[in-house]
């Protein structure tokens, strides 16, 4: 015990003595790194191509998914960032459900999907008359999409259709 004390006494002195300050540095919790969230999307119609993956966070453009954090009840989101083609125009997708019940499939109103342009010039969305089927894995970061979308500038039912797998983890 002494021994313990005294070990504790010198640190004490040499702090005092003009040593320079210990730093602590936060340890990192696990972040989903940005820009390697793999996606398998496929769009035809107004806007097609295909997106495979997202582009890093910059600026206004931050993807982000709820993932596993919603519960019964919560509201699920994803929203990401990519190119459909090689012009290397960036376009978002945002995938919301309101009322979150788990993994499993959603459909039509049940699910709100929009895709945009990066300027926000370009839009469409689910409305009434568009088909969409949107499947959530248990993990809550991946599934499927299959769906159409209304062009918001247009009023044109089903003017995009966008499927396949997509993903909101590394």
């Amino acid at each position: 015990m002494l021994r313990v004390a005294g070990i504790v006494a010198l640190i004490v002195v040499l702090t005092a003595c003009g040593s320079t300050p210990v730093t602590t540095v936060a340890s990192p919790s696990p972040v989903i790194a940005q820009g390697v969230w793999t996606e398998g999307l496929t769009f035809s119609g107004d806007v097609p191509g295909e997106m495979t993956g997202i582009v890093a966070d910059s600026g206004g453009l931050l993807s982000a998914c709820t993932g596993e954090k919603s519960r019964t009840g919560d509201i699920w989101a994803d929203t990401f960032y990519g190119t459909l083609d090689s012009s290397g125009s960036i376009w978002g997708v945002v995938i919301k459900i309101q009322n979150f019940s788990g993994p499993g499939t959603y459909s039509n109103s049940a699910v709100a999907v929009e895709v945009h342009s990066e300027d926000l010039s370009k839009v469409w969305l689910t409305q009434d008359g568009d088909k969409i089927t949107f499947t959530i894995d248990r993990t809550q970061q991946s599934g499927t999409i299959d769906g159409t979308l209304t062009n918001a500038t247009t009023g044109k039912v089903a003017s995009e259709h966008v499927t396949g797998h997509w993903n909101c983890r590394g």
